[in-house]
Order: structure tokens, then C-alpha cells, then sequence
């Protein structure tokens, strides 16, 4: 039972900075407490606290490595989860392969052929 227990306590960047911190204000379980941002009883005390960033889907790989030099500077740390791959029946990973080696084929041959320009 205790597989699918969160081994932290999740909170979203947005909702902290809507929740009224100034800078310099320290972000803890406390003081998120006592925003309203979460209800941390049981178990849930000892767990450590987790800040997600949401990002856009077509997100600009340098904005990530400006936000993590600017969280590392205020001593925080920073881990970019790669995402999960999507699961694919083998049949349809094999003709994935096949397309992907026809097309690079062609373009290949589209390329070195001076009369297709």
C-alpha cells in the first residue's frame, strides 16, 4: 500500500508566487502552512517539500538553464526530470523504424541529386 504514497509534499512555482511571498521570504512547509497553500498532517510533516515548475510544452531549453543559475545562486537545487517515453507495440515501433529509414532515404537521394532543385 505504501507504493503509490507521494514521497513528497508537491507545490506549483504559480501558486507560490500568487501566494504573497516577498523576496527574501523564506519557503518552507511552516510558512506555506500558514499561506493556505497546503495541510501537511500524518505523515506528511516529515516529508520534503517539492516546487514544480510548470513549464510550456515548447519551452526554450535555455530559459531551464537560466532558471536553475538562478536557483542555484539563492542555494536551491534544481533537477530536470526527463520526460517518460510513450509506449509502443513492437509491430508498430518496427514500422515507425522502417518509415523513419525510407524517409531518410529519400532525402538522401533528394539531396545529392543536382537536378531536383
Amino acid at each position: 500500500m505504501h507504493a503509490g504514497l507521494p514521497k513528497y509534499i508537491p507545490v506549483n512555482l504559480k501558486h507560490i508566487e500568487t501566494a504573497g511571498f516577498q523576496e527574501g521570504d523564506e519557503v518552507s512547509l511552516e510558512t506555506l502552512k500558514e499561506k493556505g497553500l497546503i495541510n501537511p498532517s500524518g505523515r506528511e510533516r516529515k516529508l520534503p517539500l517539492k516546487v514544480n515548475m510548470l513549464l510550456d510544452l515548447n519551452y526554450n531549453p535555455n530559459a531551464t538553464s537560466s532558471a536553475k543559475e538562478k536557483l542555484e545562486a539563492a542555494s536551491c537545487s534544481l533537477t530536470v526530470l526527463p520526460g517518460r517515453k510513450k509506449w509502443v507495440k513492437p509491430s508498430v515501433a518496427k514500422n515507425l523504424a522502417r518509415a523513419e529509414e525510407y524517409f531518410a532515404k529519400k532525402r538522401a537521394a533528394s539531396s545529392s541529386d543536382p537536378t531536383s532543385a
